[in-house]
């Protein structure tokens, strides 16, 4: 992960703002909040890829989310887009169609 990215997401951790820890554990404060992970890559590591086990990027920021309390979460990917030309505008374009399906909040 790039380290600009976790230094934002270190701001986000904010103890008493985004989340408070309880007898009862942590709960979320930022409910009711959507986010959409915008994801690129240079290969594949989604689910259906034998590299999945490798994918520590969508799942931190998962995991990250959902401890603050975020209960709408999409990603939308772009993979195998340092595979050639062809294969990088086959991702581009499918993750701008997927764009297109989501709805504003």
């Amino acid at each position: 992960m790039p380290s600009q990215l976790k230094a934002w997401i270190d701001c986000l951790a904010a103890p008493g703002k985004t989340f408070n820890y309880s007898v009862a554990g942590v709960e979320g404060l930022a409910g009711a909040k959507r986010v959409i992970i915008a994801s690129a890559r240079g290969g594949f590591y989604s689910e259906a890829s034998p590299m999945a086990f490798m994918d520590h990027q969508e799942s931190f920021l998962k995991s990250f989310f959902t401890f603050i309390g975020v209960t709408d979460l999409a990603i939308v990917r772009a993979e195998g887009i340092n595979l050639g030309t062809e294969q990088k505008q086959s991702a581009l374009d499918s993750a701008l169609a997927e764009v297109a399906t989501l709805k504003a909040a």
